[in-house]
C-alpha cells in the first residue's frame, strides 16, 4: 500500500514538473519568434543593417520595439505593430542615460528593471520600470522633451 502512494505521489510530481518545462520551453519559443520577427522586419522594412535590441511593449496597442543601426553607424528605433512600422533616429531623442541620471536623483535606491522605447496614446516615451524599498514604478517619460508623462507605484506582493 505504501508503494503505490509512493508511486502516485512520484507520479503526480513528474506530470507537475513537465507540465512546468512544456510551458517555460512554450514561452521561451514565443519569445524567440517575437525577436526573429523584430529583427527581420527593422532588416527589411527599415535603413537598419544591425539590430542590437528587441523587445516587446504591451500597451493600449502591443509593440515589437527594435533598435538598431544603418550601415553608417546612425542609431535608430523601431515600432512594429502587426505590419505596420514607424522608425526614428536615437539623435533625435533623450538619451536612456539622462532618463536614468535624473530619476536617479528622485529615487537613488532603485534598482532598474528595464528601460524600453515605448508608445503611449501615440506619443514615443521611454517606459522605465524599477523597484525601490518595497515598491514597483512604472514611470512614462517623453522621448523628445523628458518630460514626465504619466507614473505608477505599485506595491511588491509579499509572499
Amino acid at each position: 500500500m505504501k508503494k503505490s502512494w509512493l508511486y502516485g505521489v512520484l507520479a503526480l510530481v513528474m506530470l507537475v514538473l513537465c507540465s512546468v518545462l512544456a510551458v517555460y520551453l512554450h514561452l521561451q519559443g514565443q519569445q524567440r519568434a517575437i525577436k526573429e520577427k523584430g529583427s527581420e522586419l527593422a532588416l527589411t522594412r527599415t535603413q537598419m543593417n544591425e539590430v542590437t535590441f528587441v523587445n516587446t511593449y504591451y500597451g493600449k496597442q502591443d509593440y515589437i520595439v527594435v533598435e538598431g543601426k544603418t550601415e553608417s553607424g546612425e542609431k535608430l528605433v523601431a515600432w512594429f505593430h502587426g505590419d505596420q512600422g514607424e522608425v526614428e533616429k536615437m539623435s533625435r531623442l533623450i538619451p536612456k542615460e539622462n532618463v536614468l541620471k535624473a530619476l536617479n536623483k528622485d529615487h537613488p535606491n532603485m534598482q532598474l528593471a528595464h528601460i524600453i522605447p515605448a508608445k503611449q496614446d501615440n506619443k514615443k516615451v521611454w517606459e522605465v520600470l524599477f523597484t525601490e524599498g518595497n515598491d514597483f514604478y512604472y514611470y512614462y517619460i517623453d522621448m523628445y522633451n523628458g518630460k514626465l508623462m504619466k507614473r505608477y507605484k505599485l506595491p511588491k506582493m509579499n509572499t
